[in-house]
């Protein structure tokens, strides 16, 4: 694959690769089978397929390939089988383009689908009145139908179906499009079609297929992508800012638009800034996408243009030819406010970097992703609220396929609805947070955001918590050592930062590999028996006579392997070493007898199987990722952010809590509060942070402010990629993020103290604190206070877990009951 794919993305492709091999199986017997993919909006679904495919006639480790496969994509309309073809050619290093073929000429006549080939059709060219089903006489040979049914008895086996289910064509009714893909699941006698055994699914909700497929007997394989994955990778905006009116009867629209141009206008300038400081390859360009309301028989829209170009301009300057265009169906160039705006089609709009607004009326809710559309202004009245969720859930792609950590603010989408109020809004709202509404994941939806900085008077705390330690817990799939430090070798290589380190990793592992082997050939009975040149395996050999086929004889006799199946054996030891890392060829290269080339196979694999192997090779990885890690952390800390993030993940991937400094963000992005505090760390433009405390967070942050020490506090935020993490045991380890993060300050400089007013309600307090316990032990001495507190009554409770005594008492809790201990001293 020529895109670097999410983790879960690589694992849903494995996991439909292992459902369609079930399938053939099943299939050959007669089983009609259905893998159907379910997944949200903004997951990647025609990415994960087109690994599928890629990895189908290419192979990958692991995978063996299917050439001769053919497949046919079936979706609702041409627009989406371009886009998807598109996605297909830049993705797919197996895939070349001529192999790529659109079925759009209802002259299309072959016998059957080729092999190694990967077909698009729309239901639009199969009706029955269509003539790609009928037959054409002297001209045409074959219908549709017919080469569907030859490519089916050909090769029933290696022919797949994809049903784009996950995405709906303009235009098409469900009345006209269900019969036409149910015909494909359960056949057409009258058209000579049988049923396809092999059907691949794609779907945003499973429900959607499986009422496609109706009452069939086909067996149904899931694989699905569930909305979490999809928020943890960084894939989706964290926040959906929604800007209506209040009760008013004043015509407010052309200001809200006015407000979106000057939001734009910021997005424009934080992303060039960005991409120029991180040094991305291309600079984000956001686009701002305006629906306009319909029109009449004679005229375009009842939006006045001429006033929505003047009022665009007029915030972010003159728009040149093709910085304007629209998706309006009735005309292909039109011209207001003294701009030429052409026509383009919506899947167009993202590959197109010179276009910074987008006029449309409803033909973007389908079938169209735009990472780069920042800011929406709709001037459609509110019973459009279902179509605009709609619209909005296809525009929560993040530009750059990742969170951004340093500016919160460009992690958000901004949406203007002017002629919306407080209670109308509700039904958005409610479409928005409900994934079945717009076949995505629910988001964080608030009708205004503030941003936040770091605040001037404290910059030199800032500096200060950069030296303190915190944790990352469960924020990347897990990895072995042994790969994730050949990877992280490999990865300095390619940097630049370290040219040799992967030469010399690799040595280290394979002497390791080498001085077990020795050591095995030593101890382990039967090793020579075990390894032999040119591989035996014990095979019993049964005589039956003929006749009464009666058992007339059984001996144990030894049976050369082929050369294959020893390449066989010594491809799943690299597999267990490290998939895809190589390592058992960088073995064989240096250890092998050229006249005996597969004794070093076997006899790697024979030391890769005794259970000592993998766990002495994975303490060796883990200390040599943490001696590269440490050598060259400074040198990874000045690539750019994009780069930076590769580097983290591997450092995330192990399985277990990740200890590392702490980084602040340049700034967050958070729902405002009724209530203003002052020396927060991060701040507005007027010096102050809006937060909503409950009755005992008040009566804490006054018992702190109250101290002669205090310097200033921080809100911990959880599950900002950025907030202070404690991890804890609970059912399996888990991120604790305590409430405030209070400054002191002493004659020796800042004291940091952590403070938790906990909740004798939730059954995992007692574990959390726990876990503070234990992060104490290892980091108690960076800290002031390790504070966990309570109300009882008009008294304030706190314990302090950094205290020797309390940290002894906290660790030996092992229930809810035992947090009543800590506060004992303090009756």
């Amino acid at each position: 694959m020529k895109y670097e794919l999410k983790d879960f993305q690589i694992e849903s492709a494995r996991s439909i690769l292992d459902e369609l091999d079930e399938s053939r199986i099943a299939a050959s017997k007669g089983k009609l089978q259905a893998v159907i993919l379910s997944a949200p909006t903004g997951s990647g679904k025609t990415i994960t397929l087109a690994a599928v495919i890629d990895w189908t006639f290419g192979g990958a480790d692991g995978i063996a390939a299917r050439p001769n496969t053919s497949f046919l994509w079936l979706s609702d309309s041409p627009e989406l089988n371009q886009q998807s073809k598109a996605k297909l050619m830049a993705a797919c290093d197996h895939v070349p383009f001529h192999r790529l073929v659109t079925v759009e000429s209802e002259s299309f006549d072959e016998e059957r689908l080729l092999p190694g080939h990967v077909y698009f059709i729309n239901t639009q060219l199969l009706g029955k009145d269509k003539l790609l089903t009928k037959s054409g006489g002297d001209k045409k040979t074959f219908t549709f139908w017919q080469t569907i049914a030859n490519t089916i008895a050909s090769s029933p086996e290696d022919f797949v179906l994809i049903i784009d289910e996950a995405h709906r064509g303009a235009g098409v009714s469900e009345r006209a499009r269900k019969p036409i893909m149910q015909k494909f699941i359960v056949g057409s006698e009258s058209d000579g079609l049988p049923a396809v055994p092999l059907v691949l699914g794609m779907s945003a909700t499973p429900q959607r297929f499986t009422e496609l497929l109706g009452n069939t007997a086909r067996t149904q394989r899931p694989v699905n992508i569930a909305p979490d994955m999809v928020r943890q990778s960084g894939l989706l905006k964290d926040m959906i800012v929604v800007t209506t009116n209040k009760a008013t009867t004043v015509q407010s629209d052309l200001t809200h638009l006015q407000a979106a141009a000057a939001r734009w206008k910021q997005f424009h300038e934080r992303w060039e800034w960005y991409c120029t400081n991180e040094k991305e390859k291309e600079v984000v360009r956001p686009v701002l996408v305006v629906q306009v309301q319909d029109g009449t028989e004679n005229v375009l829209t009842r939006t006045p243009l001429d006033d929505v170009v003047t009022v665009i301009q007029r915030e972010i300057g003159q728009l040149s030819v093709n910085e304007i265009v629209h998706c309006f169906q009735e005309k292909e160039e039109i011209q207001y406010g003294g701009c030429i705006i052409r026509r383009i089609d919506a899947s167009r709009i993202q590959d197109t970097p010179g276009i910074k607004v987008v006029l449309f009326k409803t033909a973007l809710t389908t079938g169209w992703d735009c990472p780069r559309a920042e800011v929406m202004m709709s001037f459609r009245r509110s019973v459009d609220a279902t179509t605009i969720a709609q619209l909005v859930g296809r525009m929560i792609r993040t530009p750059l396929a990742r969170r951004i950590e340093t500016d919160e603010a460009l992690n958000v989408v901004d949406l203007f609805l002017p002629h919306y109020d407080t209670n109308n809004l509700e039904d958005v709202l409610n479409a928005l947070r409900n994934p079945e509404a717009h076949e995505s994941t629910s988001n964080n939806v608030v009708t205004r955001a503030i941003e936040y900085t770091p605040n001037p008077l404290f910059l030199d705390v800032f500096e200060h918590l950069a030296s303190l330690t915190t944790y990352s817990v469960n924020r990347a799939p897990k990895m072995t050592n042994i790969k994730r430090a050949l990877r992280l070798a490999g990865m300095l290589m390619q940097e630049g930062i370290a040219e040799d380190v992967d030469e010399q990793l690799r040595l280290k592992l394979t002497d390791c590999l080498e001085e077990l082997r020795k050591g095995y050939t030593g101890i382990v009975k039967e090793w020579d028996e075990i390894v032999r040149e040119g591989g035996e395996i014990e095979v019993d050999v049964t005589s039956v006579a003929i006749g009464a086929m009666n058992v007339s004889g059984l001996k144990t006799t030894r049976m050369l392997l082929s050369k294959e199946n020893i390449e066989h054996l010594f491809e799943e030891v690299g597999r267990m070493l490290a998939a895809g890392e190589g390592l058992h060829r960088t073995y064989w290269k240096r250890f092998h007898d050229k006249a005996k080339p597969n004794m070093c196979k076997l006899e790697l694999f024979a030391t890769v199987r005794q259970g000592g192997t993998l766990p002495a090779l994975e303490k060796l990885a883990a200390q040599e990722f943490k001696n590269l890690w440490n050598a060259n952390r400074t040198a990874i800390s000045k690539l750019p952010a994009s780069d930076k993030a590769r580097f983290q993940k591997l450092v995330l991937a192990s399985g277990s809590a990740v200890e590392h400094d702490w980084e602040l963000p340049e700034r967050i992005v958070e729902r405002p509060g009724k209530h203003l505090w002052k020396d927060h760390l991060y701040v507005d433009a007027h010096g102050q942070f809006a937060a909503d405390l409950n009755g005992w967070e008040n009566a804490f942050m006054k018992w702190t402010h109250d101290q002669e020490d205090f310097v200033c506090w921080l809100r911990n935020l959880p599950r900002r990629d950025w907030a202070f993490c404690v991890p804890y045991e609970h059912v399996g380890e888990k991120p604790f993020y305590p409430d405030f993060v209070i400054v002191r300050k002493n004659a020796q400089g800042f004291l940091v103290d952590i403070l938790e007013p906990h909740d004798d309600s939730r059954v995992d307090t007692w574990s959390k604190v726990r876990g503070l316990a234990k992060f104490a032990d290892d980091h108690a001495v960076e800290f002031g206070r390790l504070m966990v507190g309570r109300k009882v009554g008009d008294t304030l409770q706190v314990v302090d877990v950094a205290d020797h005594q309390i940290r002894e008492k906290a660790r030996k809790m092992g229930a809810p009951a035992d947090l009543e201990s800590l506060f004992e001293a303090l009756h």
